[in-house]
């Protein structure tokens, strides 16, 4: 199994019994340059960073990261743009695969999105991974002018678009929001087995379905403060049928999923509670949980790390721990099932 880093680009994160939140954070408390060299020395597989333009002041959105729905955002709230920052990690690491958790699809013209993304992996040598999703924030939809009811169908054309953009030699695509013929989107990116892997980012039926339709892989969120590693197996199953109905294999596609997690001492608080937080605890209460997940299907869990005092040396230290402790057992995890395994 591999371990990623859900990205501090929307500020570190906190939770309390039942949500997640983040942070208000000052840029220099997040350094993204820093966190990735840190990430990439501590075996960190990839960095998954999240999406959005803007951050309306009151929203009452059903916020999906959390099951009560609350939002993790502040009303004034620092965000960094994951594009950019990913280009510049692309350029300061070597190793590390670099993803959007998720790019919310609608918000932008795709053949921008295809370029954009393209140029990281070209400037990564090949490190892409794509995560998208069709947003939940009416407020966002309406502050960039697009009709929240269409998100769905229009994240389909995206990343049709996305596909067509990155193969072949010139793109076409009719659909019913974005229509094109012969143009060129080039250069293509790095990967080429077709393209950089594109995963869906959902916890619901229709999102799996979609995953399956569209994308190679499947990305569903456990960041509530307990759970259960097989609580999406009812997803499995859909995704399962659905690609037997096209013809494609599940071993050609990914399953991964993104969890809270903090690593503490044996004699924390957050180690001996019963129940226990979710990927929370000591080493070896964190690799059993990510047992279960292998178990479950899943070859990679990228982990938001809990940060409460909201310092960048909290961050640094819940990676480097991560690195030495949990990391060397988690690769020792076989996951279980016919899905192909992140590489």
């Amino acid at each position: 199994m591999e371990v990623a880093l859900y990205g501090n680009t929307h500020g570190q994160s906190y939770r309390d019994e039942e949500n997640m939140y983040l942070h208000h954070t000052p840029v220099e408390q997040m350094d993204p340059l820093r966190v990735a060299a840190t990430a990439e020395r501590a075996g960190i597989h990839s960095i998954w960073y999240p999406d959005h333009v803007c951050m309306p002041a009151d929203s009452e959105s059903f916020h999906t990261a959390n099951q009560s729905g609350k939002r993790a955002y502040q009303r004034r709230h620092n965000m960094l743009d994951a594009a950019v920052v990913m280009g510049a990690v692309a350029v300061r690491t070597t190793t590390l695969k670099l993803g959007t958790s998720v790019l919310i699809a609608p918000y932008r013209h795709p053949l921008s999105d295809a370029r954009q993304f393209m140029t990281v992996d070209q400037l990564s040598g090949g490190r892409l991974m794509l995560g998208v999703g069709v947003g939940w924030m009416v407020e966002e939809f309406a502050a960039v002018g697009i009709d929240y009811e269409e998100r769905n169908r229009r994240t389909e054309e995206c990343v049709q678009t996305y596909r067509a953009s990155w193969t072949g030699d010139l793109a076409t695509f009719e659909g019913n929001y974005y229509s094109f013929r012969n143009v060129s989107q080039d250069p293509k990116p790095v990967q080429q087995n077709p393209h950089p892997p594109i995963v869906f980012g959902g916890n619901t039926v229709r999102g799996a379905r979609r995953a399956a339709r569209f994308c190679d892989g499947l990305y569903p969120l456990f960041l509530d403060t307990y759970t259960e590693a097989d609580r999406f197996a009812h997803l499995q199953d859909e995704v399962r049928r659905e690609l037997a109905a096209q013809g494609r294999s599940p071993s050609d596609f990914l399953m991964q999923c993104a969890a809270s997690a903090r690593i503490t001492d044996a004699g924390d608080p957050a180690s001996q509670a019963t129940p226990r937080r979710t990927c929370t605890g000591t080493a070896e209460q964190i690799v059993e949980d990510l047992a279960a997940f292998a178990a479950a299907g899943y070859s990679m869990v990228v982990c938001m790390l809990e940060c409460p005092s909201g310092e960048l040396a909290e961050q640094l230290d819940q990676i480097e721990r991560f690195g030495a402790e949990v990391i060397p057992e988690a690769k020792k995890l076989k996951p279980a099932g016919e899905w192909k395994p992140v590489t």
